[in-house]
């Protein structure tokens, strides 16, 4: 039988990091250390280098511990943090606190032994960045025209504050105009092929491209079209049991919810303008289908046609795909 590796559980903090592993003496411990390089090297010294660390997705506190163990070629996993929440409330476990959730990182990583982490191309995490810094600035435009468009209601003048809102979505605008061309300079420098290819389907975008190489980090470890479709939360879902539950069959929606938006406005665009897209709409439209079912059914037509155009390394034409040169 092949012997388990000896795990540390990692609750990853803006600050600190809390640490549960067997300690050299074979006794379950218990340790924070600072979230920089020099809690880095402490953790490496209490845990050992052979340890197997283990801890969940937080966004951009756990990159820099990340990089410190690639660096270092000390195996790790990064786990998606839904699957951490699951397996705590799996235990019934009533309380929190970041030494209970190190030692239940721990002891998923003894029980489910997951694979170490691939690590990604530092470009990714570039574009992933700016990506995210995109969707704050848009988030934030939406929000103060939202507000310009609320206090034109009031029964008094406003027009000072109007103006001041005004001022500020157009450095917002700006600043996201600006991030958007230093992003599409990185996926040039990244993945400029297949930029071109993903850009070629008729629907799809600069943004929606950017946003699909980004998420599926250039399409890595997608062996079918259905995997793709499953990422952006498009797959089909059912709810049902014995003879009295009989749930609507929906999508699932556990994916990318920004990448399923700007996949629904391209659908509205294909389903005008390409001729697979426009087809498939109309003859579901024509069955009785509801027209917003429709349009994720072509949603998860172009997900499929974007799949075929990377995997056979062809640009995609209306109708049919010829070998680019």
């Amino acid at each position: 039988m092949e012997e388990k590796n000896n795990y540390c559980g990692i609750d990853v903090s803006s600050e600190t990091l809390d640490l549960y592993f067997k300690n050299k003496e074979g006794v379950l411990q218990h340790l924070q250390v600072t979230n920089t390089v020099t809690g880095f090297r402490k953790m490496i010294r209490s845990a050992g280098r052979e340890t197997h660390f283990v801890m969940e997705a937080t966004g951009v506190y756990h990159l820099h511990l990340i990089f410190f163990l690639k660096e270092q070629n000390i195996a790790f996993s990064v786990v998606n943090a839904l699957q951490i929440k699951r397996y705590i409330q799996m235990h019934l476990e009533r309380n929190k606190s970041d030494k209970k959730d190190a030692k239940r990182i721990y002891e998923y990583g003894v029980e489910r032994r997951p694979e170490i982490y691939a690590m990604p191309d530092t470009e990714y995490f570039e574009c992933r960045s700016l990506n995210n810094a995109i969707h704050d600035l848009t988030k934030e435009i939406t929000k103060f025209s939202n507000q310009i468009h609320s206090i034109k209601k009031c029964p008094f003048d406003t027009k000072t504050i109007e103006k001041s809102f005004e001022k500020i979505i157009k450095k917002l605008r700006e600043e996201k105009q600006n991030l958007e061309i230093i992003l599409q300079q990185k996926l040039i420098a990244w993945e400029a092929e297949m930029l071109k290819l993903v850009t070629s389907v008729k629907g799809i975008g600069r943004r929606a491209a950017a946003e699909l190489i980004i998420y599926t980090q250039g399409f890595k470890d997608m062996n079918s079209y259905k995997q793709l479709i499953s990422y952006a939360g498009l797959s089909p879902t059912e709810y049902r049991s014995g003879s009295s539950i009989r749930g609507r069959i929906r999508i699932c929606k556990q994916g990318g919810k920004q990448l399923r938006h700007i996949l629904y406005m391209c659908a509205l665009n294909a389903k005008k303008t390409n001729a697979q897209c426009r087809t498939l709409f109309d003859r579901l439209v024509e069955k009785g289908k509801n027209k917003k079912a429709a349009v994720i059914a072509v949603c998860n037509k172009l997900l499929k046609i974007v799949f075929g155009v990377v995997k056979n390394k062809t640009a995609y034409l209306d109708n049919f795909i010829v070998k680019s040169a």
